[in-house]
């Protein structure tokens, strides 16, 4: 943490301030910052989010589609005072340090405290999540707000270079190089998990738990993070900690001292379950726990103390204890930062350079981009189209075929949207539908979808708009990483030149994706947040230490694209049983008519339609009767409306 007494904390003006930090706290794609309206005492304006302070307090917004990458703490003096707030603020400074976070801090002219904490690289957290999280500490500090983070449509904060409402700026705490280094190296992965545990919440708070949380569709059990059975049953190895016990933790284990540095341990209670949960994360078993508190046993006078009150029942106790210790670690703690994954050469999010997927495919690929580049420039949409055709080349590779020159694939919109990177449905028929109907587009559509089968699309080269066979090998045929669905689409072209493909200075990437200088910078600070890319020298970058499939599992993209996945089989079930009815429905009709073929009378004729009918069969009759083809392709239209429009013969 920055402390206000380090010489070179005043020496970035407010200005400055304000156009390195705001951008880095406000959350990802939120474009806009809400302003302070004097007549409402509140944030109710809205203007663009800009690189120039603005002349009105203002403040960032915290949440985008529900999740955040901040935890904002603000202690208002309103009721307490400014000593109080002070207090309160060093209190969560201490215990945010304490578990892992990078902290930011900033003073009001009036006293206020902000104190800003940037979760873990490539973790973000729900609105209830945090709000759970600030409704605890609230409970034990009392100046703090928890306004603006329990909001996930207007949630926002002010941050530091800003305006105050007494017409001066908040100051940053510390220096600007020192808060820029916290919002980039960010907190460790393990942060809320630990600070929920130094809070004592096992559990969530039924009173505030969110009724719309989805839940995961079909969550690991406990079972499968943990060795042995029965008594013997014990963390396993790969998710153990390995450093020491806290010391306040060790005094209470051995002599039951409740140390007044824990705030949380209001009793035993409080102690005993803390002593339980850091045994449970370092590999203890029941029957560990249970020796361990055993007459002349180290843990006998403290922990074995706190559970002597229930007598006969103590055992009875501490097996409960540890039970409810073991579920709440595994699933706050292991499943929300699990051991990384291994690289993988062979699937999307690897590191494996270079091109993959046939030449001729390739060239496909690169043409249909350079081609949306230019048809949608300057539009954000172009990645999104990008990603489309990315997927239809992946899926032409693994289930397409190659015929006359040209790729045919026929997968349907559900299908793709998975391997988009997890586009919604009406994005990729929306884009499919876009760019059949463009002129120029690299694909036709040749046959429209019948029955379960999807439409069918001709990857076509007629519109070559270049034959730099450098593109061709600065393209991949796979499908789209999930991850990008959490960070952007719109970074995916930038980090794949780097990480696959091997450019590093700026400039040549910035040129190879078509980007402007300044929305590639933007997109090169938003990679290096995310810890995909890292700063490599002047001009230059690299591959960072996180990898698109760390992302994907910190933000459990697999159960979201489960969970499309079961949504997808229940959609086509349903269509099928519909099709099965409507095929049962004629054949039972035309099973229950039977009998002889009615015909119909023509209608009255009058004199003018009279004449005219007389005029066609003469030609008719001119001509002579129909030849067999002309038969054969009445009969194939005959049965195309029986089959598809449903239409049923009355007469022959």
């Amino acid at each position: 943490m920055t402390t206000a007494s380090q010489p070179a904390a005043q020496k970035a003006t407010p200005d400055v301030v304000w156009k390195r930090l705001a951008p880095m706290i406000a959350a990802p794609g939120r474009a806009q910052m809400r302003l302070y309206d004097a007549r409402t005492t509140k944030f109710s304006d809205t203007a663009r989010l800009t690189d120039s302070v603005p002349t009105r307090p203002a403040a960032v917004y915290l949440y985008a589609k529900g999740r955040t990458e901040m935890l904002v703490l603000d202690f208002d003096i309103k009721e307490y005072g400014a000593a109080r707030a002070h207090a309160d603020f060093n209190t969560a400074a201490a215990w945010l340090s304490e578990c892992g976070a990078a902290i930011i801090s900033d003073r009001s002219t009036n006293g206020g405290r902000h104190l800003l904490c940037p979760l873990a690289i490539g973790v973000s957290a729900t609105c209830d999540e945090i709000s759970s999280l600030v409704r605890l500490l609230a409970a034990r500090l009392p100046t703090l707000d928890i306004t603006p983070a329990t909001n996930a449509r207007t949630g926002c904060i002010s941050v530091p270079g800003s305006p105050d409402k007494y017409g001066s700026y908040r100051r940053l705490d510390g220096t600007l190089d020192a808060a820029v280094e916290a919002l980039t190296t960010r907190s460790a992965p393990e942060l809320i998990p630990r600070l929920l545990m130094l809070l004592g919440a096992l559990k969530a708070s039924p009173r505030h738990t969110s009724t719309r949380l989805p839940t995961p569709l079909h969550p690991a059990p406990v079972e499968a993070y943990v060795d042995g059975v029965g008594d013997d049953q014990r963390l396993a190895p790969a998710y153990r900690r390995t450093r020491p016990l806290p010391d306040d933790v060790a005094d209470f284990a051995a002599n039951g001292t409740l140390s007044p540095s824990r705030p949380t341990w209001r009793s035993n209670h409080e102690a005993r379950m803390s002593v339980v949960v850091h045994a449970v994360a370092r590999g203890f078993s029941l029957r560990d726990l249970q020796s361990q508190v055993a007459t002349g046993a180290p843990w006998h006078d403290g922990l074995g103390a706190a559970y002597a009150r229930y007598r006969h029942r103590a055992d009875l106790a501490m097996t409960r204890d540890y039970s409810k210790a073991l579920n709440w670690y595994v699933t706050n703690v292991v499943k929300s930062s699990p051991p990384r994954h291994k690289e993988k050469n062979y699937t999307p999010g690897g590191r494996a350079e270079g091109w993959r997927g046939p030449k001729n495919l390739r060239e496909w690929l690169a043409n249909a981009l350079v081609w949306a580049d230019a048809e949608f420039s300057g539009q954000r949409y172009r990645w999104t189209v990008h990603a489309v055709l990315q997927c239809l080349a992946f899926y032409a590779h693994v289930a397409g075929e190659h015929r006359s020159g040209a790729w045919l694939v026929g997968v349907g919109g559900r299908t793709l949207s998975l391997g988009s990177g997890l586009l919604s449905e009406d994005t990729v028929w929306r884009v499919l539908a876009d760019l059949r109907d463009r002129p120029g587009a690299p694909l036709i559509l040749v046959r429209r979808a019948i029955g379960t089968e999807a439409d069918h699309y001709a990857l076509t080269m007629h519109n070559v708009v270049t034959a730099d066979p450098i593109r061709a090998q600065r393209v991949r045929v796979e499908a789209v990483h999930e991850a990008w669905s959490v960070l952007g689409h719109h970074l995916r072209r930038v980090y794949e030149l780097v990480a696959y493909h091997g450019l590093a200075g700026k400039s040549e990437v910035y040129a190879s994706a078509r980007v402007p200088r300044a929305t590639g910078d933007a997109m090169v600070t938003a990679l290096q947040t995310a810890g995909l890319l890292a700063p490599a020298g002047w001009g230059t970058v690299t591959i960072g230490p996180v990898t698109l499939d760390d992302i994907a599992a910190r933000h459990r993209v697999e159960e979201v694209r489960l969970e499309r996945l079961q949504r997808h089989r229940a959609e086509r079930a349903a269509w099928r049983r519909w099709l099965e009815e409507r095929e049962h429905e004629r054949s039972t009709a035309q099973t229950v008519e039977g009998g002889p073929s009615r015909t119909f009378a023509p209608a009255a004729i009058g004199d003018a339609d009279a004449e005219e009918h007389a005029a066609w069969q003469r030609s008719v009759m001119a001509t002579g009767p129909p030849g067999r083809d002309e038969i054969d392709e009445e009969r194939v239209a005959l049965d195309i409306i029986a089959d598809i429009l449903g239409g049923r013969l009355l007469s022959r």
